[in-house]
């Protein structure tokens, strides 16, 4: 068994605390945050001279996937102190990230002006898998060039 890799768990648990903390934020809070970054990324687009494709519902479908990309790299990093084949390591992280994603959309259900749903959590499970993937895409290649 390998050393405990408390570092990545750490850092995996400190981010799920920022996803939870998001999630109970009132709908007012959030649409303001969304809106935000919308205005930041409308004027980033402009200024690339790209079109403008962005819209409420799109930035927040996308933070959906980044949170849980990251979640997702992460946990394949903590389960690695455990879980030395990558089949474990893929199911342990998605697993983890699964857990996470139900308990969110379900802390979501009991905040003012927010509701839980079911298409958020299949955005979550995408970021995740996209996290794990790349994760396990560095960790391939750096046992490939041991």
């Amino acid at each position: 068994m390998k050393k405990v890799p408390w570092l990545w768990i750490i850092a995996a648990a400190a981010w799920l605390g920022f996803i939870w903390w998001h999630s109970l934020q009132p709908a007012s809070v959030s649409s303001q945050q969304s809106g935000a970054v919308l205005e930041e990324l409308t004027a980033l687009f402009s200024a690339l001279h790209l079109p403008d494709v962005l819209d409420m519902h799109l930035v927040r479908k996308l933070a959906h996937g980044i949170e849980y990309a990251v979640l997702g790299l992460l946990l394949a990093g903590a389960c690695g102190g455990w879980k030395a084949v990558w089949p474990a390591r893929l199911w342990g992280a998605l697993s983890g990230c699964l857990a996470a994603a139900v308990i969110d959309e379900t802390i979501q259900l009991f905040v003012e002006g927010r509701s839980g749903q079911i298409s958020d959590l299949w955005v979550d499970l995408a970021g995740a898998l996209l996290g794990i993937a790349a994760a396990m895409a560095v960790i391939g290649l750096r046992k490939k060039h041991r």
